[in-house]
């Protein structure tokens, strides 16, 4: 029988998912923080989509440098990184300067990314929790 591995890469999953929420949270930071700048365009990032590519990913070979004489991989940027894309011009433009933030909806997904990035917290600190027990054969 085949070992799926510890949690069967739980671990890998619920941080692939907090690293996300935490980059989406400072995205939308920076578009609040910017809703009066002219000509400003908000952007985000698509956490159940970057979510899908990780699990389709699994099989392709990483890239590795194995000799100083190979190409280095600078200038490819970083292979992991989300693709951030500008968010759709709000239905009702209260803007007249060409601003496309949406104070409102940006404020609910921050709310829920919040709330989603706890729950994963919430699950990661009871598989170690778990762990521990098994280690110290005592449940706390």
């Amino acid at each position: 029988m085949e070992s799926l591995g510890l949690f069967n890469q739980t671990f890998s999953v619920l941080e692939k998912s907090m690293n996300l929420r935490s980059q989406k949270h400072n995205l939308m930071v920076s578009n609040i923080a910017n809703m009066d700048t002219p000509n400003f365009k908000a952007f985000d990032i698509f956490v159940d989509e970057e979510m899908q590519k990780t699990s389709s990913d699994t099989n392709r070979m990483p890239l590795t440098r194995t000799q100083s004489a190979h190409i280095p991989l600078t200038g490819m940027g970083d292979l992991n990184a989300p693709e951030i894309r500008p968010v759709e011009k709000p239905l009702y433009d209260f803007h007249s300067d060409g601003n496309t933030v949406d104070i409102d909806k940006t404020m609910s997904m921050l709310s829920e990314n919040g709330l989603m990035y706890n729950a994963s917290a919430q699950i990661i600190s009871k598989k170690f929790q778990s762990l521990s027990t098994v280690i110290n054969g005592v449940a706390r």
